[in-house]
């Protein structure tokens, strides 16, 4: 038709085996359907991806599929398989399934039973945010597989059982496959903590000469899906799926955090404790791909670790830090006190060391990633993947100065603005504990708590010669 765009270029088909008239925006992402008497309209955002078929019969129609996501009331979501004939090839290419996911799909072997040989994998973390993704497995990820030719028996599920089931698995199953130089995909149902377990034990164990990276693709399951929001992944309705069927599969930037050797991993709402470091060893590595962080952050973030406050989901974080900042015993904020020194970059590329010339802390975060939840912007000019470690500190200010900052950062990283903030780009930085009371030098890595000895220490550094694992995400969508 005259006019429109080459995008919007109308042009008839079938949908659900009925006539149709079908035109693309591009721009918007909006499939425009027009029947005798009914319209539809699909969004780009709620499909997983379309599979493009061949032309056949004398009529030379082209068969389609389109892998459509559609939110119920509550938690619950819809998964329908669409066929169609003859779609706009401009909504195809934007919704294309990509080779790495085609790579999934099952091929015999050369073993003599003739049997397939399984890379793929799902893990399904049925404790990880509100406990929705067993749900999500069963009834998007299970049927949307079988659709495009993923059958079950061509990949394997795993279902967690305790809070390291997936270490475990990783460990027992993934980590010795790709030691034998087997390409390998996992599909994660979780929040960040999937992914913190997965990098924590193929970065701590020995890897061989024929050591082939997994790649892993996230569903976000969990609270604050740091990892998901930082990379496009929660930029649609599928929550993440569509990325595992279009993305490429990208190396994933990871720190190292090496801590004092008196330091405790807190385990059971800080009930528990392991070690961090081995019996004997001057110190203890842990390892993270979000975030470390101490005073505040790390603080709401281990008050806020328990099965009550999960209840109430992302907002969780806001009620543990107005505690903190206004404790309800009346009693002032604590001001948290250590030295702090930055490793950074000088002009010529060699490390230098700056320490911060105050003792006295109200915040301090060092981040891979743009964004702790959807809309906490914590380091704006954070790019996906880009590996670069980003600190962000103040001093002991006053709470509803804090509480300024902070709401800031709901503004698109605004706080980075004010005059109180310090943010910029480093190598590392290292903690040394002047704090009596061991609340208080409790320090978050990706979520986990680690309880520093008294008069310890941390050090953080990124990673960047230990690249052990790929994420599948389409940065170009």
């Amino acid at each position: 038709m005259p006019g429109l765009r080459n995008e919007d270029r109308r042009n008839d088909g079938t949908i659900r085996g009925k006539d149709a008239n079908f035109s693309y925006d591009a721009e918007e992402g909006i499939l425009s359907i027009k029947g005798d008497s009914w319209l539809e309209t699909i969004l780009d955002r709620s499909v997983i991806a379309v599979i493009d078929g061949e032309k056949g019969g004398e009529s030379g129609t082209k068969n389609q599929q389109i892998l459509l996501l559609s939110k119920l009331p509550g938690t619950r979501y819809k998964f329908e398989d669409v066929q169609a004939t003859d779609l706009p090839q401009s909504f195809i290419d934007a919704n294309a399934i990509s080779p790495h996911f085609e790579h999934l799909k099952p091929s015999r072997s050369n073993s003599r039973d003739g049997g397939y040989v399984r890379s793929l994998y799902v893990i399904i973390s049925i404790g990880s945010g509100t406990g929705e993704a067993q749900d999500f497995f069963d009834n998007v990820v299970k049927p949307a597989f079988g659709a495009s030719g993923v059958q079950p028996f061509s990949y394997y599920v795993h279902t967690t059982d305790s809070h390291k089931s997936i270490e475990r698995f990783i460990s027992a199953v993934i980590l010795p496959r790709a030691n034998e130089g087997v390409s390998q995909t996992i599909l994660l149902l979780s929040g960040d903590g999937g992914v913190v377990d997965t990098v924590n034990v193929l970065l701590s164990s020995k890897r061989s000469e024929q050591y082939v990276k997994p790649a892993i693709g996230l569903v976000s399951m969990g609270t604050g899906n740091a990892l998901a929001n930082s990379t496009g992944l929660n930029g649609d309705l599928t929550r993440g799926l569509r990325h595992f069927y279009r993305g490429k599969a990208h190396p994933m930037p990871t720190f190292t955090a090496t801590f004092s050797p008196d330091s405790e991993i807190l385990l059971d709402e800080g009930r528990a404790a392991e070690p961090v470091a081995p019996p004997a060893a001057d110190a203890g590595e842990m390892y993270g791909a979000v975030v470390c962080s101490w005073a505040l952050h790390a603080s709401l973030v281990a008050d806020s670790d328990t099965a009550e406050y999960r209840k109430f989901g992302s907002q969780r974080f806001q009620m543990a830090a107005k505690e903190l900042l206004s404790p309800s015993d009346g009693s002032a904020p604590h001001i948290y006190k250590g030295r702090i020194t930055l490793f950074k970059l000088d002009e010529n590329g060699h490390e230098m060391r700056q320490m911060l010339n105050t003792q006295e802390h109200g915040y301090i975060l060092t981040t891979l990633v743009s964004n702790l939840e959807e809309n906490l912007t914590i380091s704006p000019h954070s790019k996906p993947l880009d590996g670069q470690l980003r600190i962000v500190h103040f001093g002991a200010i006053p709470s509803e100065e804090v509480m300024k900052i902070l709401g800031l950062a709901f503004q698109g990283g605004a706080h980075v603005g004010c005059e109180a903030v310090s943010y910029e780009s480093i190598e590392g930085f290292r903690i040394e504990f002047d704090e009596p009371d061991g609340r208080w030098r409790r320090v978050c890595v990706d979520g986990r708590i680690v309880r520093v000895g008294e008069s310890g220490w941390v050090e953080v550094r990124k990673n960047t010669s230990a690249d052990v694992l790929d994420i599948v995400v389409d940065l170009e969508g």
